[in-house]
């Protein structure tokens, strides 16, 4: 008989992708295959499909395996569901009651600490670091044989044609620190390192003055366990990640949001989209909520709402018409009215006072972390992505996520200074990702994308407002009218809606 079922090509090669992926079958399982010829060949796509959406595959396909995929969940309605929220950070009580320093000394030493503690306490590999000004010591460095380990931030970047030279600073001195095209590996490594961020550097010491490097490392984040697809014991619930609304410019696509609220409530979409709408009990908006006044040059050409206070009470009109039972949890955008330096706070009341009248509307400030059952998610609106962009080569607008990602590797929202994204003297630098959490979520440049990261779930959700003057003058080419449905039962994206198309144009099953 398994000499019957091998013979069937399209059973040998989807075996075959299998065992490709390091995973083999168990006696029990093959035996439902031999029983199950006539349906062999569906349960083993089924199978790859879902192997293709795990980062942490079985080692064996087992019986239970099948029968979890095969599993029709049960229809619920999270009507009445008891909601599970807790704001675990948001900046704005931190920015009213602190004032802001003269300079940014106090700021970039509390960002060096701070990613000092992460490098050393997360990474194995930085430990042994030593102050800068011990490299002058020479019984230390004698017992180092000149091999050492310094945690730094970097001061300044300087590239020629087969070196790239870092001057970099801890709080006890200065160095320059030289990665040659003799380790062409670490070259291209360097050559993504940008000027403030922290990083550990392990290399050879020259003289008191500079140092030869043999590894540069970046804090990153450990990778999680039990994290995306882990299967929780609860019901299957939904957050939806939008951002990017632009409420009062001429071109937000009022059409395309009416059929996402009308799909909220039940109103839209085949028996599938209905099924996804009953188990959503957040809406996470990642800023710009209105399109704002004087943001750029000629915006006043653009705008069908010309006053910000109009633009603001259109917009709780709009959020209004999602159901009660849904929780709508807003980080302001630098459209919004807001403070535009980072950290922001929570809209300005004077403006937005029609959206704090909604009961189920809770507003934070940027950045903004938000554990929602056992999720934690952490939303910003994503200013510095454009100064990232610029930074690191061969990341482009197209696909944010991968920015995005750059940002977990250096533990920091915000971690090109002078550049186009404003950033305030706080005493304490709070635009280091200090926790790690299970959703990163941002919006801010019009493009959409997803990416699992070392078992953070990565969603830059675009825009709902179409091409603009200033964005085809930008080059910016927008991802509109997208919802991303995040299980947060296994963190996952269960699936994008997308509603300029008026239908589902990609799913991740839950696993």
């Amino acid at each position: 008989m398994i000499k019957e079922l091998m013979s069937d090509l399209r059973v040998k090669a989807l075996m075959t992708k299998i065992f490709m992926q390091g995973v083999q079958i168990s006696p029990e399982f093959l035996n439902i295959l031999l029983k199950n010829e006539d349906t062999a060949v569906k349960i083993l796509e089924d199978i790859l499909k879902k192997l293709s959406t795990m980062e942490n595959k079985p080692l064996i396909i087992t019986p239970e395996f099948i029968s979890d995929l095969s599993r029709k969940e049960e229809e619920i309605d999270v009507k009445n569901l008891a909601e599970e929220i807790t704001i675990v950070f948001e900046p704005t009580e931190h920015i009213l009651r602190t004032p802001l320093s003269k300079d940014f000394r106090e700021y970039f030493i509390s960002r060096y600490k701070k990613l000092r503690k992460i490098l050393l306490s997360e990474r194995y590999d930085a430990r042994g670091a030593i102050n800068i000004q011990d490299l002058s010591n020479k019984k230390t460095m004698e017992a180092l044989e000149n091999k050492i380990k310094i945690i730094c931030i970097v001061s300044e970047k300087r590239a020629g044609k087969n070196m790239i030279t870092f001057n970099v600073e801890d709080l006890t001195g200065e160095i320059t620190v030289l990665v040659t095209a003799k380790n062409a590996e670490l070259l291209q490594k360097a050559q993504n390192i940008i000027p403030n961020e922290v990083i550990c550097v392990e290399g050879i010491l020259i003289d008191e003055r500079k140092m030869l490097a043999t590894d540069i490392l970046q804090p990153e984040i450990p990778k999680q366990v039990n994290n995306v697809y882990e299967k929780g014991n609860g019901p299957d619930i939904y957050a939806v990640l939008i951002s990017d609304l632009h409420i009062g410019s001429r071109f937000f696509m009022r059409y395309a949001f009416n059929k996402f609220l009308l799909w909220l409530n039940g109103l839209f979409g085949d028996a599938k989209l209905k099924s996804f709408a009953k188990r959503i009990k957040y809406v996470v908006i990642a800023g710009d909520i209105v399109d704002g006044i004087g943001i750029y040059p000629g915006q006043e050409k653009e705008l069908a709402i010309k006053d910000l206070k109009k633009q603001y009470e259109v917009a709780a009109y709009y959020l209004s018409q999602i159901p009660q039972h849904i929780k709508i949890i807003i980080v302001p955008g630098n459209h919004d009215a807001t403070r535009q330096a980072l950290p922001s706070t929570t809209l300005y009341k004077e403006y937005a006072a029609p959206l704090y009248k909604l009961s189920n509307v809770i507003i934070m400030g940027d950045p903004a972390y938000i554990r929602l059952h056992k999720s934690l998610f952490l939303v910003t609106h994503g200013k510095s992505l454009d100064d990232i962009m610029v930074n690191i080569a061969n990341l482009k607008y197209e696909t944010p996520a991968k920015a995005m990602i750059e940002l977990l590797k250096r533990r920091h929202l915000a971690p090109v200074y002078g550049g186009r994204t404003l950033i305030a003297p706080e005493e304490e630098d709070l635009m280091v990702i200090e926790k790690i959490p299970n959703v990163f979520h941002a919006g801010h440049v019009h493009t959409f994308e997803y990416e699992y990261y070392k078992g953070v779930t990565v969603v830059n959700s675009g825009t709902w407002q179409e091409q603009t003057e200033y964005m085809r003058n930008m080059g910016i080419h927008p991802n509109k009218a997208k919802a991303v449905l995040i299980n947060l039962n296994n963190n996952s994206v269960q699936a994008v809606i997308n509603f300029e198309e008026e239908l589902e144009c990609g799913e991740d099953q839950a696993v």
